[in-house]
């Protein structure tokens, strides 16, 4: 787990030294995720539908001793697990799961929301809490609903 810079500096780690309290960002794009949803907009977008998401990560953090905030390879499986409760979901905003009312020759994963729709929005914002939550980090999120449509949240 990467450290916040106090934690470094209460430790004494000579890569503090050579940082000082700089922090750094790194990120991680192009993650993808498929998923279904609608949104309250009018129109086709209120059916549900479907989109390949795509993700792009970025945490923020002083480097340790070793020169990293984290591994990449590390943040990527972090990332990824996460991503996978969001995978082949149907995203519904927590108020409407009591109006569902969805039956037949298939399964069904439900990823509830927290967000009043399950706009593109409230997912960014959501994604960054539950990455901010995993990985201890200021997390900044941008979700991709399709070629030039993005929604971006941070979460410190």
């Amino acid at each position: 787990m990467a450290r916040s810079a106090e934690e470094v500096w209460r430790q004494g780690q000579p890569g503090l030294r050579w940082w000082g309290l700089r922090k750094v960002r790194i990120g991680l794009t192009g993650l993808t995720f498929d998923a279904a949803h609608y949104t309250p907009s009018g129109g086709k977008c209120e059916d549900l539908h479907g989109h390949t998401f795509t993700v792009d990560v970025e945490i923020e953090g002083v480097p340790g001793e070793d020169g990293m905030i984290m591994d990449f390879r590390d943040l990527r499986e972090k990332v990824k697990s996460i991503l996978s409760s969001w995978d082949h979901a149907f995203i519904v905003p927590e108020r409407d799961v009591s109006k569902l009312k969805l039956e037949g020759p298939f399964g069904l994963k439900l990823k509830v929301i927290k967000g009043p729709a399950a706009t593109t929005e409230c997912m960014a914002v959501q994604l960054a809490d539950e990455l901010r939550d995993a990985l201890g980090l200021p997390v900044k999120v941008r979700v991709w609903e399709g070629p030039g449509k993005y929604a971006e949240a941070a979460s410190a």
